[in-house]
């Protein structure tokens, strides 16, 4: 457990310091989460769309938000949980995921296939290289609930 603090410790303070210093930007989310446990409610990202409506993008945990995206669709982070369904383009990072989630939100048709969620979006484009359609899920609160690569 220490182990795991110091090197958590560690990361911040070199992202940190090196981001304040001008060296690189700031550290991706995806490699934070995968680190630190954060608690569900901090607030990863605020997506606008073109009608000046937001989505917020949640650490959240394995049920909803930025976790559940890393550990249900991407095979990068949290390498001991199952993938479920398609995942992400090798080498996807979280700001990739970011970025795919504000495309899907701004240019996304509703998905007809949506169960009584808010919004259910679905976009076809290119992510990492690979085109392919993926499918944004939104609850009545404007929080992202998941965001995953659909079945070619």
């Amino acid at each position: 457990m220490i182990k795991r603090s110091l090197k958590s410790f560690l990361i911040i303070l070199t992202a940190t310091v090196s981001s304040y210093l001008g060296y690189s930007n700031p550290l991706d989310p995806a490699v934070l989460l995968s680190n630190i446990e954060m608690p569900k409610d901090v607030v990863i990202s605020e997506i606008e769309n073109d009608e000046n409506e937001k989505i917020i993008l949640k650490a959240g945990n394995e049920k909803f938000g930025m976790n559940h995206i890393l550990k249900r669709h991407s095979k990068n982070y949290f390498k001991e949980e199952s993938i479920k369904g398609i995942p992400f383009p090798d080498g996807t990072s979280g700001k990739q995921i970011i970025k795919g989630i504000e495309k899907v939100y701004k240019f996304g048709e509703t998905d007809p296939k949506g169960r009584g969620n808010k919004k259910v979006l679905h976009h076809q484009m290119l992510m990492n290289g690979e085109k392919s359609k993926y499918r944004l899920v939104i609850n009545d609160d404007n929080e992202v609930i998941t965001f995953y690569k659909l079945k070619k």
